[in-house]
């Protein structure tokens, strides 16, 4: 049995130690990019959760900071910071976070398929390249319908 699925492009650097101080700006998708988190313009109860556990990310990851963080209809962007205190992988905070927010949604939706495989992050090298960031995250919901990931809600 023959795999035909497309090859994924390695998201993550070769050789480069994710659990290093930095900040990482990641963006995490729903499955298929379905608006789960979003009703007539504002969160609804799932977008509250994955809000929730966002802010919540630094009580279980002491060593993690949440810079800042926008919930969209079907994607999260965030800057994770992480601080050197106790030596954590993004990938594995992310992994956490897309895992407590489904657990908690499939307490009322079991069925639902909620992140999609994998996430995207960027190692952020500059304080312009911050500010660029932060400003984006920040504008993101006034800018919705311009949005790589727009679908109608």
């Amino acid at each position: 049995m023959g795999n035909d699925l497309p090859k994924r492009k390695p998201t993550r650097i070769p050789g480069y130690d994710y659990s290093r101080v930095n900040y990482y700006f990641v963006t995490i998708c729903t499955h298929e990019k379905r608006c789960l988190f979003y009703k007539q313009g504002k969160l609804n109860d799932l977008g509250m959760i994955a809000q929730s556990c966002m802010q919540r990310i630094p009580q279980h990851f002491p060593g993690c900071k949440v810079d800042t963080f926008v919930i969209m209809p079907n994607h999260v962007h965030a800057i994770l910071v992480i601080d050197g205190a106790n030596v954590l992988p993004v990938t594995t905070v992310v992994g956490q976070y897309k895992a407590s927010v489904s657990k908690l949604i499939h307490q009322t939706k079991p069925d639902l398929q909620v992140w999609q495989r994998s996430f995207h992050d960027h190692i952020i090298r500059s304080q312009k390249r911050y500010e660029q960031i932060w400003s984006y995250i920040e504008t993101n919901p006034l800018r919705w319908n311009e949005d790589c990931f727009y679908l109608e809600e």
